[in-house]
């Protein structure tokens, strides 16, 4: 990961390298589905936008009717959404492009962290890709439909994942992402999310 402003196909050809990457590890992989779990618990908590559910207008209607926020309709929060996850995914890119020390007592917990801000980074390119594909797979033909077939591939892979693993995974994520949102219990029953 090193270009936070790649093409929409650019950043789902490298997201679909890195998810292989953590899949080639089974525990690896596993904590991943906990950081885009739990990234859609925290946006759904933070901006009231269900991000598998982001381009559904009646239900968009619906939410807005039981649900108003001072952040405004639906379609605002999810252009919120937008913005936050470029947000999430350029500050955890900006972790990773930090000078590495040298090997140390404390080295164990420095790869950690920095493979915890990949993983943030990667369920943040996930979540925007999932949401692009929707908005523009309609209109946008073959590009439109290369990045809905990447797209589909992830959730593919990631919807082999059990919903009984991510409760020890997903709360290492839950609360990390937004300011002023906790790590409240998380709907686990969402899982798959089938995006």
């Amino acid at each position: 990961m090193t270009d936070p402003d790649l093409s929409w196909n650019d950043m789902a050809a490298e997201t679909v390298a890195t998810v292989e990457a953590f899949a080639a590890v089974e525990p690896v992989f596993l904590l991943f589905a906990g950081a885009v779990f739990a990234l859609h618990q925290d946006t759904l908590r933070a901006l009231a936008v269900d991000m598998a559910k982001a381009d559904a207008p009646g239900q968009a209607a619906a939410i807005d009717a039981a649900q108003p926020t001072p952040l405004g309709g639906f379609a605002a929060r999810v252009g919120l959404a937008m913005d936050a996850l470029r947000n999430i995914e350029r500050a955890n890119i900006a972790v990773l492009a930090q000078p590495s020390a040298p090997a140390a007592p404390g080295a164990d917990a420095a790869q950690i962290h920095l493979l915890m801000a990949r993983m943030r980074a990667s369920a943040a390119r996930l979540w925007l890709l999932t949401m692009q594909a929707r908005v523009v797979g309609q209109r946008e033909g073959q590009a439109g439909a290369s990045l809905r077939l990447g797209v589909s591939g992830l959730w593919t892979r990631l919807q082999t994942v059990p919903r009984d693993a991510l409760p020890e995974r997903a709360p290492a994520f839950a609360g990390t992402y937004y300011a002023g949102v906790k790590s409240a219990a998380m709907d686990f029953s969402a899982w798959p999310l089938s995006p």
